[in-house]
């Protein structure tokens, strides 16, 4: 679900799973957990005429009922061999980068069940002066976010060899 945190969105029941699994631009939160729960923060956000947005996914991602996901996820990143990498790597898990290839790893594990820190990642960027950004892939999600986010970013995307050629030429 997204939640329009620009609102009051306190919403209280006693039992089960709903924890905010994406932080990702200003009036953009994603919740993830137990159905029943997500579908009853619905309503109540609806009630106070709070948008909120049913997204159709397949499980409950970036929460901790994905768990025992990453635990079978963890013995195969373990064994996999990682090159530590020439270029530092900006973990969603942290918004802060990365080199060491055993807490990559870590984080490739944790980033399962781990809150996704989308915001706070373009912010840390952002202040490293770091001002292009490329999205690689269908749709323009992403670059939409990254604009509201660090509104003095060159922001582009990529959905075709065609787009690709304009911006690389």
């Amino acid at each position: 679900i997204i939640v329009d945190e620009e609102h009051d969105a306190s919403y209280k029941q006693d039992e089960g799973i709903c924890e905010i699994a994406n932080d990702n631009a200003p009036g953009q939160i994603i919740v993830s957990g137990e159905i029943e729960l997500i579908n009853n923060l619905n309503i109540a956000l609806k009630n106070k005429k709070i948008k909120s947005i049913i997204l159709p996914v397949s499980a409950p991602f970036h929460c901790s009922l994905m768990l025992s996901a990453a635990e079978k996820m963890s013995d195969k990143i373990k064994k996999t061999n990682f090159l530590k990498p020439s270029i530092e790597i900006l973990s969603n898990v942290t918004a802060l980068p990365e080199n060491e290839p055993e807490k990559i790893k870590k984080l490739l594990i944790e980033q399962i069940y781990s809150k996704v820190r989308w915001r706070e990642s373009i912010i840390y960027m952002n202040d490293k002066n770091i001002s292009q950004f490329i999205e690689i892939g269908p749709g323009k999600i992403l670059t939409g976010m990254v604009k509201r986010i660090a509104k003095n970013s060159k922001s582009s995307s990529i959905n075709s060899l065609e787009d690709a050629k304009k911006i690389f030429k």
